[in-house]
């Protein structure tokens, strides 16, 4: 273990002056009042199992004295006279008020009476899972105040705590990472672990069915799943949260009626997505689009292809929505007759027939107009569907004929909205 933080602060006591002061005292003036008085306690800042003296009048009286987490009978007292107790701090004793014990009542101290110790972490476990308690081992335990998990998720209250024993339940927010502990005394400590404590995560084996209909349910088996905070599902932006039924080794959740075919993803409590190796299909998905002789868009920019559009946003990783492959091409106009440009590309026309893409309108672009050019040349619009992928064939006469391709815009006729593009190249 290694101590990140160790501050030194050394007191400066006048615990001597005021003993040899209280001890000059006339025997007369002590005995004016048969009251038990707690004048003054210390040196403060002694470790457990050193002694500390305790500072009054008729203390001789005083029967116990309690420290938080231990008690010393009169009989444990190293020294007892009417103006002195002396005793050795017991290891369990933790930072607090500190209680004479008088067959007149009890004396409660004005202050806290606080030690030095050196909290050490001998054993933590490998390997958590939240939601379950982890045993720590070490020494002087009862003196840690706090336990944080990465990432900054810190329990303060504790299972059980002792001297050489802390038990800990394990936050639902808690990610790998070492564990950091904070600790009481008149000089705190913060010592962070070594090794990193693996948190377990939900992980998907698989899912029935591989073709799945929409509003009804699906299957996930797996382990760890009751560790799993929600699903999501391509083309929503938040995850289903209320599963049919929900345990270790079997997850059972509705699918949503706009959920998209790819990949499910997994999310955990502290927030980590899982996804599953697989993709989920369903029942009314397109069928799949003929591969491309020439490639300028298919799950990336690719053979060169840059986009030089402007008055938009552009997310080519994007798989919300997706008509082929793994990704499509989210496009955000923002109304300003903006455009999505492939340029820095070339390619020769003759051994293709078409300029092929696929376009999938958001709610509010049905029957918008985008226009398709070629090389800076004329327009050839296209109407945008709601809802659905439409796949465009354009011929190369629509475009122009150019005998070289070396840009293509689609640009919107002055409205805003979102689209997604996919499969774009030559047939």
């Amino acid at each position: 273990m290694k101590n990140i933080f160790n501050p030194r602060f050394w007191a400066v006591i006048c615990f001597v002056t005021l003993f040899g002061l209280l001890l000059a005292c006339d025997d007369k003036e002590v005995g004016t009042t048969s009251e038990v008085q707690l004048l003054s306690f210390g040196p403060s800042g002694v470790k457990p199992g050193d002694e500390i003296s305790f500072i009054g009048k008729n203390l001789d009286k005083v029967t116990s004295v309690e420290l938080t987490g231990a008690s010393v009978p009169a009989s444990g007292f190293v020294k007892q006279s009417p103006e002195l107790i002396v005793l050795k701090v017991p290891n369990e004793t933790s930072e607090g008020l500190v209680t004479l014990k008088t067959t007149q009542g009890d004396i409660i101290s004005k202050t806290i009476l606080s030690f030095e110790v050196a909290v050490k972490i001998d054993k933590v476990p490998a390997q958590a899972r939240p939601g379950e308690n982890i045993t720590i081992t070490g020494e002087y335990l009862n003196w840690v105040k706090s336990v944080t998990f990465a990432k900054d998720t810190t329990v303060v209250q504790f299972v059980s705590q002792k001297l050489n024993e802390l038990v800990v339940t394990v936050p639902f927010g808690a990610e790998t990472g070492p564990l950091v502990f904070s600790t009481g005394g008149t000089e705190p400590l913060t010592i962070e672990t070594e090794a990193d404590v693996v948190i377990a995560l939900p992980a998907v084996k698989s899912f029935t069915p591989a073709v799945a209909e929409r509003e009804k349910n699906l299957t996930i088996t797996g382990t760890n799943l009751d560790l799993t905070m929600g699903v999501l599902f391509k083309g929503l932006a938040a995850p289903v949260t209320n599963f049919v039924s929900k345990a270790a080794g079997q997850l059972v959740v509705k699918i949503p009626k706009g959920a998209n075919k790819g990949k499910i993803t997994l999310v955990s409590y502290s927030g980590l997505m899982i996804e599953s190796a697989d993709a989920l299909k369903f029942t009314d998905d397109l069928p799949d689009l003929a591969a491309l002789k020439y490639a300028m868009y298919e799950d990336a920019l690719v053979n060169s292809w840059q986009n030089w559009g402007w008055g938009a946003t552009f997310d080519f990783a994007n798989t919300e929505n997706v008509r082929d492959g793994s990704a499509a091409a989210k496009v955000v106009f923002a109304g300003t007759y903006g455009a999505l440009k492939f340029a820095n590309g070339t390619v020769a026309t003759a051994a293709y027939t078409t300029i092929t893409f696929s376009i999938f309108g958001t709610p509010g672009t049905k029957d918008k107009v985008i226009n398709v050019s070629a090389n800076g040349g004329k327009a050839f619009p296209i109407t945008v569907k709601e809802g659905v992928w439409t796949e465009f064939k354009l011929t190369k006469a629509n475009l122009g004929s150019p005998a070289t391709l070396t840009d293509l815009a689609f640009q919107e006729a002055g409205w805003a909205g979102t689209i997604f593009i996919d499969h774009v190249g030559l047939q």
